[in-house]
């Protein structure tokens, strides 16, 4: 491989900026020395990679592109750590992005026959009619899911760490799209005519779900990709054309499910998007629980499912109202403003689901401060029911380091390992992993003797 010298000297001549070469030559020496002269392999870049990863879009990407900028330099002279490098950016997001179609497949319900549907969304259909053409653009969705799986996500327009926001790879970009094509299209005789410009400019949006492919190109991609699952697409290549129209030939009625799942929204929350459901156009006189708490339950085993509930009317007995909305990939309820314990799946916002999508199927997540110093020995069952909780890189304690300057003077800090001291603070949230029913039960008295919950 190239040294980071010759990696210098290369940049140098292209007139590149003192501070752009020292952030690539660094980071490209602490590679090679990583590698203490072992090949370039998958292995061993996702190890470098997941070893810096922190959680932040601006500086993780970085990582990609110091290490891009390096393969590049190598392609011509010496391209073995090119090409290995390249084809592991495309098996891991590539990779990642087929572990989430299936979570969308899996997570699927379709929408029972007898449902009945809130009249404001009929929109002129009968209820028989609605539902037969909701569950129509159901089997869309999983046809196309199951199709970008089996494939490369990459030709449908997938993003690699170029494209990369805060919601990592697990966001549903073709939930997203449809979203965006209802915001800036209208609807006419079961067509919906979307607005080229308008398009573009919502692909820019920042901050919420709404934010689709910032490449025309890779929104391109995804578009013709949906034709051949049954969208129907005319004048999108007619660069003269300040629109173009989409519609389900097979299926008409799907252009007014379109119109009534993403238009008649509350917009304060866009769950509707993240969670894809028919519990959002049910009519909720018929719904035995608070509409999200129904979406985002249905699809789990029933094991899960009976925490999930038990948690909900554990909340409603205590006074803690579901607000419709989450925290941290939580239901949240609410008492004023405090919370109830958050229970959900995901881990914390620095770990690796960033980049590669967790694997736990519920995380309660859990401050525990107080606990700390009145009851110790709870904090030593935790320790021991679960370890890894604690034997986490992401426990610094920030309230303190900003407060008084340093971290040694953190009045919550847990000793992990005493042999090779290890600091866990416990004043911000813990994640418990998959955790039994038993396990959430001790975790929500803890929950509610620290905060004083009767």
């Amino acid at each position: 491989m190239q040294s980071a010298q010759n990696f210098k000297q290369y940049l140098t001549e292209k007139k590149k900026s003192k501070k752009y070469i020292d952030e690539r030559v660094g980071f490209t020496a602490w590679f090679l020395a990583d590698l203490k002269g072992e090949p370039p392999t998958f292995e061993l870049i996702d190890k470098f990679i997941k070893d810096r990863w922190c959680g932040y879009v601006s500086k993780d990407k970085n990582h990609f592109q110091f290490l891009n900028d390096y393969a590049d330099f190598c392609e011509l002279t010496d391209p073995t750590f090119t090409n290995t490098y390249r084809a592991y950016i495309r098996e891991t997001f590539e990779s990642e992005a087929r572990k989430a179609m299936k979570s969308y497949k899996d997570a699927m319900v379709f929408i029972p026959s007898d449902t009945k549907i809130n009249p404001i969304h009929l929109n002129g259909l009968s209820n028989a009619a609605f539902v037969d053409a909701f569950k129509s653009f159901q089997e869309f969705l999983y046809t196309t899911y199951d199709a970008i799986e089996q494939s490369s996500p990459f030709d449908w327009g997938w993003p690699d760490w170029k494209e990369l926001t805060w919601y990592g790879i697990i966001h549903n970009r073709v939930i997203m799209l449809l979203n965006a094509l209802v915001e800036c299209g209208r609807a006419e005789d079961n067509i919906l005519t979307i607005e080229k410009h308008r398009l573009t400019e919502h692909a820019k949006k920042r901050g919420d779900e709404q934010l689709i492919c910032k490449s025309p190109e890779n929104t391109k991609l995804l578009l013709k990709g949906l034709t051949k699952t049954g969208l129907h697409i005319e004048g999108l290549n007619d660069a003269s054309a300040p629109s173009f129209n989409v519609s389900f030939p097979n299926h008409p009625n799907i252009i007014t499910i379109l119109c009534a799942y993403f238009k008649e929204r509350n917009p304060k929350t866009t769950n509707h998007i993240r969670y894809f459901s028919y519990r959002f156009m049910q009519d909720p006189a018929m719904q035995t629980h608070e509409t999200f708490f129904l979406a985002k339950t249905d699809s789990e085993p029933q094991h899960l499912r009976e925490i999930y509930y038990w948690l909900y009317d554990q909340a409603i007995q205590h006074g803690f109202i579901p607000t419709g909305q989450e925290k941290m990939y939580c239901c949240l309820y609410k008492k004023g403003t405090k919370e109830w314990l958050l229970t959900g799946k995901g881990s914390s916002y620095h770990e690796e689901e960033f980049l590669h999508s967790a694997d736990h199927k519920i995380s309660v997540k859990l401050a525990l401060p107080k606990i700390y110093h009145t009851h110790p020995d709870k904090i030593d069952w935790l320790k021991e029911r679960f370890p890894d909780s604690f034997n986490t890189r992401w426990g610094g304690c920030h309230h303190c380091k900003e407060k008084k300057g340093t971290m040694n003077e953190c009045k919550h800090r847990v000793i992990v390992n005493p042999n090779n001291p290890h600091y866990r603070c416990i004043k911000g949230y813990l994640y418990f992993h998959d955790p039994t029913f038993d396990d959430v039960r001790v975790l929500l008295d803890m929950y509610r003797l620290e905060n004083n919950i009767k």
